[in-house]
């Protein structure tokens, strides 16, 4: 199929809705003393309680934000806060693993290191809660790979170099 030019606008004008959708769908939750942080994924019955200092009504510093879901304990973050939003160094504790890195607007950015159940790991270059850049992981069978992964999918060494 060829890509015309009004096909290449209306890609655009999508995406550049699309974001501002994004942007406008955060929504804050508190906890019982009325501390609020983004909740980027919200989910009915949620509630939080955090361990550090409060300023403006929000979380900030450093701190322990613990995520229940129906009165059970789903996520456990220890880490930096600033304005209500994980941001710097932190660590994220559920169920299924931990990821120990950075952090940006309450997703993994940066370098990090995610360790699952099941003795997978991923350890390297994160951007928006996915693994992206440079990295290696590690399949629950041992098998270990080292490339390049873009938005959360692997890509051998040979991947385009102009992919941000």
């Amino acid at each position: 199929m060829q890509t015309t030019p009004s096909r290449i606008f209306l890609a655009l004008v999508f995406s550049l809705c699309c974001g501002l959708v994004q942007a406008d769908e955060v929504t804050w939750i508190s906890d019982s003393s009325g501390c609020s942080v983004a909740n980027i994924f919200p989910q009915e019955g949620e509630s939080i309680n955090w361990y550090g200092t409060c300023k403006k009504g929000r979380a900030d510093g450093r701190g322990k934000l613990i995520w229940f879901l129906n009165g059970q304990t789903i996520g456990v973050y220890e880490g930096q806060m600033v304005d209500g939003w994980a941001e710097g160094q932190g660590k994220f504790t559920r169920k299924d693993g931990v990821y120990t890195g950075e952090w940006k607007n309450s997703l993994q950015n940066g370098k990090g290191h995610y360790q699952h159940e099941d003795g997978s790991w991923y350890e390297g270059s994160w951007k928006d809660g996915h693994p992206h850049g440079h990295g290696q992981m590690r399949t629950p069978e041992g098998k270990l790979f080292s490339g390049t992964w873009y938005n959360g999918q692997y890509e051998d060494e040979r991947a385009p170099a102009n992919r941000t």
